[in-house]
C-alpha cells in the first residue's frame, strides 16, 4: 500500500473514536481531516493552498507554543495531552484506579491516534506535490510557556507516542492526567472567570519566586508550610495576608503558585463580585483531582455591602462542605475586612447591636491563619535596598545607595518592599552602576 492509501486509510479511522472524540471538533484538525480526505489521484490548485493556510496556522501555533519537531504532530500530541474527557478527568481526580473499561476505550483511541501521529506535515506536503518544506518537521523555537505543566512533559509524551505501544501509552497519559491536570487546568497554573464561570487561563503569569521577596521569612515559612500540608492531603487552614501596601502579601501568594504548579497546585482569581458564585464553583472543582487556592486579593467590603455573607456561608460550612481540594487565600489592608464606623457601635437603634458588630467582626475570623505583613523600619528598607541592588547587579557605594534610597523613601511612597523595588527600577532605567 503506497503513502497516499496509507494516509488516507489511517485517518478514516478517526471516526471510530470514543473518548477523544473532542479532537474531531478542533477547527485546525478539522481543516487537515478535511484536506486530507478530500485528496485524490488528481490534486488541485486548491489543495495546495490549504495546505499552505494549514502550515500558516501551525507556524503561528508552534511560536505561541514553542513546539520543537514536527508541527502537525506537536499540534495532535497537544490535543491529546489537553483533550478533557471522561478518561482525562477519571484519571485526574483518580489515577490508575478508574474504570477498567474507560482504560480499554482509551487503548482503543490510542491505537488510532498512534497510526495517524507518525505522518508529518512534510509527508501530506509531498502527496499533495508542494515544494520542499523540510523544515516545518524539524522545527525549533525559543519560546517557552511559564509554569506550563504540559511545557515541561511534553517531550516526554512525544517520544513514548512513537516508542511505546498504547497500553504503554495511555498508562503514561493516566499518570501525566493525575500529576498535571486535563483540559485547560494543564496548560495553565493561573485562572480567573469568564461570564459564564468558566477557567480562563492567565497567559502572562506572574514569575514571581520566594527569593524575590525580600525579608519576611516568617511569613513566608508560614505560608509555605501550610500550603505543602494542603497539597500533602493533611488539614490545613484558609489563610489572610492582613497588611501594609506594598509588602509583598499578593507576590506571596502568587509565588506559592511558582513553586507548586509542579505539584499540582492551581491558582483561581476571584473578584469580589465573584463571591456569590463561590458555591458553584466549589461544586465543579470538587470534580477535579488538583487542588485549588481561591485567591482574593485587596478583599474588603464597605459596610452597606453585603456580598460578605455569601463568603462566610461558605467558608464556615453550609449545606455542602467545601472539598478537601480548595483553600480560600486572601490579602486585605484592613484587619477586619469588613469597614465599620463609630456609629455602627453608639447606634441605639438595634435591639441586638452586638450581633450585628460581630457579624461584621467575625469574617476575618474565618480564616484559620492570619499573617501579618508590616512596613518595615528604616533598617529593614534598607536592608532590601542593599539585597535587591545585589541581586540587579547594581555596584554603587554604600553610602551613595543609602543616601538615594533615603531620599526616594521621602519623596515617593514610603518605605515598602515595592517602594524598594520602584527605587531599584529607577537607577537601572538611568543605567546606574
Amino acid at each position: 500500500m503506497g503513502q497516499f492509501d496509507l494516509i488516507k486509510m489511517n485517518f478514516s479511522k478517526l471516526e471510530r473514536l470514543l473518548v477523544y472524540r473532542n479532537i474531531l471538533e478542533d477547527d485546525i484538525f478539522n481543516e487537515v481531516l478535511s484536506l486530507i480526505l478530500s485528496l485524490n489521484r488528481y490534486i488541485n490548485h486548491e489543495h495546495s493552498n490549504s495546505y499552505y493556510q494549514l502550515c500558516h496556522q501551525l507556524l503561528a501555533i508552534a511560536e505561541e507554543e514553542g513546539f520543537q519537531g514536527d508541527l502537525l504532530q506537536c499540534y495532535i500530541m497537544k490535543l491529546i495531552a489537553t483533550d478533557e474527557n471522561p478518561f482525562s478527568v477519571a484519571c485526574e481526580k483518580y489515577g490508575f484506579n478508574i474504570n477498567p473499561g474507560l482504560f480499554k476505550a482509551a487503548i482503543h483511541d490510542l491505537t488510532i491516534l498512534k497510526e495517524i501521529i507518525q505522518f508529518t506535515l512534510a509527508d501530506i506536503g509531498i502527496i499533495i506535490g508542494v515544494g520542499e518544506l523540510s523544515f516545518i518537521s524539524h522545527y525549533s523555537t525559543g519560546n517557552k510557556k511559564i509554569n506550563s505543566p504540559l511545557y515541561n512533559n511534553f517531550r516526554e509524551l512525544k517520544q513514548t507516542f512513537f516508542k511505546e505501544k498504547p497500553e504503554q501509552i495511555v498508562e503514561l497519559l493516566a499518570d501525566y492526567y493525575f500529576v498535571a491536570g486535563s483540559g485547560v487546568l494543564c496548560q495553565y497554573s493561573s485562572f480567573r472567570l469568564n461570564n459564564d464561570l468558566e477557567f480562563v487561563g492567565v497567559i502572562a503569569a506572574n514569575t514571581t519566586r520566594f527569593d524575590d521577596i525580600i525579608g519576611y521569612e516568617d511569613q513566608k515559612e508560614r505560608l509555605i508550610e501550610n500550603t505543602e500540608s494542603f497539597l500533602r492531603g493533611k488539614k490545613a487552614n484558609n489563610v489572610l495576608l492582613y497588611g501594609d501596601s506594598g509588602t509583598g502579601k499578593s507576590s506571596s501568594i502568587k509565588a506559592l503558585i511558582n513553586k507548586f504548579y509542579d505539584k499540582g497546585l492551581r491558582l483561581i482569581e476571584i473578584k469580589k463580585e465573584e463571591i456569590k458564585n463561590i458555591p458553584y464553583l466549589l461544586e465543579k472543582l470538587n470534580k477535579r483531582g488538583l487542588h485549588f487556592i481561591l485567591y482574593m486579593d485587596d478583599l474588603s467590603f464597605e459596610d452597606f455591602e453585603t456580598d460578605y455573607k455569601y463568603l462566610k456561608a461558605v467558608m464556615e460550612g453550609g449545606i455542602e462542605e467545601k472539598p478537601d481540594n480548595v483553600l480560600f487565600y486572601a490579602t486585605t489592608n484592613r484587619k477586619h475586612i469588613i469597614k465599620e464606623k463609630w456609629q455602627d457601635r453608639i447606634d441605639q437603634s438595634e435591639i441586638h447591636q452586638t450581633d450585628g458588630l460581630e457579624e461584621k467582626l467575625s469574617l476575618s475570623e474565618r480564616f484559620g491563619i492570619t499573617i501579618t505583613y508590616l512596613s518595615p523600619d528604616q533598617k529593614e528598607y534598607l536592608e532590601i535596598v542593599k539585597r535587591l541592588a545585589v541581586k540587579n547587579k547594581l555596584y554603587i557605594p554604600e553610602d551613595e545607595l543609602v543616601d538615594m534610597a533615603l531620599k526616594w523613601e521621602k519623596w515617593h511612597h514610603g518605605r515598602s518592599g515595592r517602594t524598594a523595588r520602584q527605587f531599584i527600577n529607577y537607577l537601572l532605567g538611568k543605567n546606574v552602576s
